[in-house]
């Protein structure tokens, strides 16, 4: 029960600083972007045009404050402080790479996934007629 009585109270806090910090300000166009956002962008080739950024902002918000709460708790039980930092360090960083892999693995489906649906729509979508006159207009261009 002390470990979830911990683990609110750090993520309440943690997710506070990182809205104040990063979230209230999230603007796509801002030239301050986010660390976690420019890793996530660079290494999974996420297309920000497909998402909602102050979304994609959020839920990376969300899974950091989970992974330093969780590391956070898990250090309130050691009474040592040079263990405490020692466990903290060393499990940090596993726990956000892992983390950041899944919510990166997520938003890269996502946005390929959305490519493949709108180009299915736009075949789906088309009407034969449609089709028939966009081939005879690149034939005339051709010829003419």
């Amino acid at each position: 029960m002390e470990f979830f009585v911990n683990f609110i109270i750090i993520f309440i806090v943690v997710y506070l600083a990182f809205y104040f910090v990063t979230v209230r300000k999230a603007r796509r166009n801002s030239k301050k972007i986010p660390v976690e956002v420019q890793y996530l962008l660079i290494r999974y080739q996420i297309d920000l045009k497909k998402i909602r950024y102050r979304n994609f902002v959020h839920s990376i918000a969300i899974v950091g404050s989970i992974d330093i709460a969780f590391v956070g708790a898990v250090v309130l039980f050691v009474n040592n402080t040079f263990l405490q930092l020692l466990i903290g360090f060393v499990l940090l960083v596993p726990i956000i790479l892992g983390s950041f892999l899944v919510l990166g693995k997520y938003y890269q489906k996502k946005t390929q996934s959305e490519d493949e649906l709108d180009s299915e729509d736009e075949e789906e979508l088309e009407m034969p007629i449609v089709k028939e006159k966009r081939k005879r207009v690149k034939g005339e261009r051709r010829n003419g």
